[in-house]
């Protein structure tokens, strides 16, 4: 059981690696066969030292912030099929902040240009994650022009330290569920095959900023084999023993669940 660990900005792969340590732990105890790959730059240190891929904290800043273009996010896709030819298979991904964000975009990319390829990651775990809306857009996915308003206050929020705006805090149980309005996402005008359709776990902080964004991405997941888990905290990595064992439970049901017959062939 190999699981691929992408980072967020601010991280590298010691650091996220240190963030992760409580949650692994457990893991380790629930599924003892699994092993964590942490990479910096889409490149495989242990094995690969030499490797010259970019590093993930430069690829972010430059093609997954709010002015990264089109063009770079699928060369970004690119760099992340080279890693897993070179060093794969891998059973699943677990991904914080903008590290989901590329691997979301990732997925959809593959899953629409490449349908007839194997799923990449037979699971994913989304730790504050979200999906370009020009990546939605270069799929043809119509975005509203609120969906971007939603997009740029929050991340106004997050630059400024504060909580979620009130207005998102408020309409977030019900955009959960609300697949005319997720956000500004219609997600009943959105086709199956752009649906991550492997089974996912979504964790964010109901103090987070960045929720509506979270959201975004839960709703582009297949809902009959997602599993959603909200802390009391903002944008980060929970630590506490109690949401690190229900956590720790969502994920083994996650594992379990990509194990299906049939599966792989959705």
């Amino acid at each position: 059981m190999r699981i691929l660990c992408v980072h967020g900005d601010g991280q590298d792969r010691e650091i996220y690696q240190s963030d992760l340590a409580p949650l692994l732990s457990k893991l380790r105890n629930l599924i003892t066969e699994a092993s964590f790959d942490f990479i910096d730059g889409l490149s495989h240190q242990h094995s690969d030292p030499l490797a010259k891929d970019v590093r993930l904290q430069e690829l972010h800043q430059n093609t997954l912030s709010g002015t990264g273009e089109v063009e770079e996010i699928r060369k970004a896709g690119e760099r992340l099929a080279k890693k897993l030819d070179r060093d794969g298979p891998y059973d699943g991904v677990l991904a914080f902040s903008r590290g989901a964000a590329l691997v979301s975009s990732f997925l959809l990319y593959r899953q629409w240009y490449d349908h007839e390829l194997p799923p990449a990651f037979k699971f994913a775990i989304f730790i504050s994650g979200n999906i370009p809306l020009k990546s939605l857009r270069d799929l043809g996915v119509p975005a509203s022009k609120e969906a971007e308003d939603v997009v740029t206050q929050a991340k106004l929020r997050y630059e400024e330290g504060l909580g979620p705006l009130p207005a998102h805090a408020t309409k977030a149980r019900r955009a959960v569920f609300n697949s005319d309005d997720c956000f500004g996402l219609n997600l009943n005008r959105i086709p199956l095959e752009l649906k991550i359709r492997i089974p996912t776990v979504h964790i964010w902080g109901e103090e987070d900023p960045l929720l509506p964004t979270s959201i975004q991405l839960a709703g582009f997941c297949d809902p009959y084999i997602r599993k959603i888990f909200t802390h009391p905290g903002r944008h980060e990595i929970p630590c506490e023993e109690k949401e690190l064992t229900e956590i720790s439970s969502l994920i083994e049901w996650c594992i379990q669940r990509a194990s299906w017959p049939g599966q792989t062939l959705l």
